[in-house]
């Protein structure tokens, strides 16, 4: 019955998916035209590398908003069909976790694409300390161990926030919205203070199975909180 399911779902979700994976790769070209444009003019961007993380920004959200409208719309309609709770957060957490595997398997074969490219930024002696960071960084946390953590916080996210926004309903998105605007604004500073080196620091000292575990445990944890969301939720 679950394996039904799972298909079933698949069906609905593949086209958009697809979608989006065709999105991330316009942004990934585009990032790499503006990066090429940079370099030759003796420039060269703050993060790196650009065309990658511009990638990443864009398909991570649209999956996070994709999968949580489909956890928005697709949760009255699967029980309407006599259909479980738990089915539903099974066979749609599935679907949404090896979805955004594939999501963050493109953007690791783009990151490998990307340093070839632009293998020049780099090695040239005009990298600086932030590029230079970033690569260190970069080469440390996109072994394929944390293929399936980054995808599973990225389906915690799509289930906790389609949760709130059905269970608030048209007061969610204006929150969420909000605090995404008020996080973009905040983020920024905050990355600039020195008790956030700090920290940074004392976790990159951390042994990697333990950040790989508190990773698992904050996607589970999210995807629970949305469950349990639902679970109150009124269905129509």
């Amino acid at each position: 019955m679950m394996w039904k399911n799972v298909k079933a779902i698949w069906e609905i979700r593949k086209k958009e998916f697809f979608l989006y994976l065709s999105m991330t790769a316009i942004m990934w070209i585009f990032g790499n035209l503006i990066s090429g444009a940079m370099k030759a003019g003796a420039q060269l961007p703050e993060v790196l590398p650009f065309a990658t993380m511009l990638s990443v920004f864009g398909g991570v959200i649209m999956c996070v908003i994709g999968f949580g409208t489909d956890v928005f719309y697709g949760y009255d309609f699967f029980l309407r069909f006599c259909h479980t709770r738990k089915e539903f957060f099974v066979s749609s957490g599935v679907v949404a976790f090896f979805q955004s595997l594939a999501m963050v398997i493109l953007l690791r074969i783009f990151l490998e694409l990307e340093m070839l490219i632009s293998h020049s930024l780099f090695d040239g002696p005009g990298a600086t300390r932030q590029l230079e960071m970033a690569v260190k960084i970069f080469s440390g946390y996109v072994s394929l161990p944390w293929m399936p953590v980054y995808a599973l916080l990225i389906t915690g996210l799509s289930c906790a926030g389609g949760a709130f926004v059905h269970r608030f309903r048209t007061r969610g998105p204006w929150f969420l919205v909000f605090m995404w605007l008020l996080l973009a604004i905040a983020l920024p500073k905050v990355v600039q203070t020195s008790w956030f080196h700090y920290g940074a620091g004392k976790i990159l000292q951390t042994a990697m199975p333990l950040q790989l575990l508190a990773g698992l445990i904050a996607g589970g944890v999210l995807y629970l909180a949305g469950a349990l969301g639902l679970r109150k939720a009124r269905v129509n």
